[in-house]
């Protein structure tokens, strides 16, 4: 496997790791994160029951998105990258950024609307990390192949 491809798999690895560990960081908590706090205005323990039920239910859906795509990527990584199948990049590419578009709007909206921080910033340099994984292996591909 050439350099190219190396720092491709790399990028596509952290994405997993970061896809991975927000889904269970949103799985697990028992209750909403710091900037959930801030857009409402409203501490988690003043926050009525029947409310915290259904954020609790919207973080956990997130948290199987997250999940099922870096998942999903995982296996692709492991499996037909390292076959150098030219699919695989685009496939893993696409997955991440299904996942990462939608939340990158939100988070964007939300913080151009309120003093809360959501985490933006994070969610747009790992789809444009993809995007660069994407380009490093297609071109490490064409040169693995000649």
């Amino acid at each position: 496997m050439n350099g190219k491809l190396k720092i491709a798999f790399g990028i596509y690895a952290f994405n997993i790791f970061g896809m991975i560990s927000i889904g269970l960081i949103y799985e697990l908590s028992s209750e909403f994160m710091p900037f959930h706090s801030d857009v409402i205005q409203t501490k988690w323990v003043d926050v009525d029951h029947f409310s915290q039920i259904l954020y609790l239910g919207m973080m956990r859906t997130e948290a199987a998105g997250f999940l099922a795509a870096g998942t999903a990527i995982l296996i692709l990584l492991l499996i037909p990258f390292l076959k150098f199948e030219r699919w695989s990049y685009w496939a893993m590419t696409i997955v991440g950024l299904v996942e990462y578009i939608p939340t990158l709007f939100a988070t964007y909206h939300v913080s151009s609307i309120t003093d809360a921080s959501p985490p933006w910033v994070f969610i747009l340099a790992l789809s444009v990390s993809l995007i660069i994984a994407l380009c490093l292996a297609e071109v490490g591909n064409k040169q693995e192949n000649k």
